[in-house]
């Protein structure tokens, strides 16, 4: 079924375009080896060509290897090959969290000296269940439970979002592809470790479709949150002196906050929280002023709403 899943989803969620150059990451494990196995089957029926791409990220001594099995599995499918090695580093912050940044600028690297159009990678309907289900946790607001988005703005698609992990993990074992796991997949001091052998084991007992109920709220979350940023005027570009309260407030409230985030974001590359904006939307009628973190607050006065 995993076949016939991925095809569909590449084409309902417009993923990829007959001509595109697809770079897929593949890190050696189940979900990343059955999405390149996948891909190949799928290449010429749909129009792409592929190539392949192992990010090294040094942090076990295993890795080199890892690489190493990788280059053989697209030597096997006939696909170019290509690999990066990062450096994490330890400059504070999660160091998943390092991993994935460094990971994404080495791909989009990679993208671009392999003139490619798409980086495909392999996040299954389990790892949007457990998204989901952590940015519920931490308070998160609509655009929050979104998700992890199938298709972004920065070409990185997600083929395998509507398949099950033990799905895509059979598909391995009968088709006898090489893969490895990774051992920080069991590590408890990770959210997303303990959120996937803790507790949503104890969910899944009170409603065994959860994460097929989880993934679904996520592609209704994305909906609404696109239905209404088509209603939301343009934020400017530039440093506007002060914005003129009377027109934010004639908005509708899902609009309005909407607005704000995105009015902050492009001015300072800050993403406000949940309680930032209830805040915000507090001070246009009250006035007052809200601290969003690394100097920058938002404050209503005589002139208006301003961000400094």
């Amino acid at each position: 079924m995993i076949v016939p899943t991925v095809r569909r989803t590449v084409r309902e969620r417009a993923l990829l375009d007959a001509g595109d150059h697809v770079l897929v990451a593949c890190s050696g494990v189940p979900d990343s080896t059955v999405l390149l196995h996948v891909l190949h089957r799928l290449r010429n029926e749909l129009g792409f060509t592929l190539c392949v791409a192992c990010i090294d990220h040094g942090l076990r001594p295993e890795s080199a290897e890892e690489v190493r099995q990788v280059e053989m599995f697209a030597g096997t499918l006939g696909l170019p090959f290509v690999s990066a090695k990062v450096d994490v580093g330890a400059d504070g912050g999660s160091i998943q969290a390092r991993a994935r940044e460094r990971r994404y600028e080495a791909l989009h690297e990679l993208k671009a000296q392999q003139s490619a159009t798409r980086i495909a990678v392999g996040h299954t309907r389990d790892d949007q269940a457990e998204t989901v289900l952590g940015r519920l946790l931490r308070g998160s607001g609509v655009r929050g439970l979104a998700g992890i988005e199938p298709k972004r703005a920065d070409g990185v698609v997600r083929p395998l979002l509507d398949c099950k992990r033990d799905a895509v993990r059979r598909y391995a074992v009968e088709h006898a592809l090489p893969f490895a796991d990774d051992p920080s997949n069991h590590e408890v001091a990770f959210e997303r470790v303990r959120l996937r052998h803790e507790v949503l084991p104890v969910l899944v007992a009170e409603d065994p479709r959860l994460i097929e109920h989880l993934a679904a709220l996520a592609d209704e979350a994305a909906e609404l949150q696109a239905f209404v940023a088509a209603q939301a005027p343009a934020v400017p570009e530039g440093q506007a002196a002060a914005l003129d309260v009377d027109a934010l407030l004639i908005l509708e409230p899902p609009v309005r906050l909407h607005w704000i985030r995105e009015w902050i974001a492009l001015r300072t590359g800050l993403i406000p929280n949940r309680a930032h904006l209830t805040q915000i939307g507090q001070l246009l009628q009250s006035g007052g002023e809200v601290l969003l973190g690394s100097g920058w607050s938002v404050s209503r006065g005589e002139r208006g709403l301003t961000l400094e």
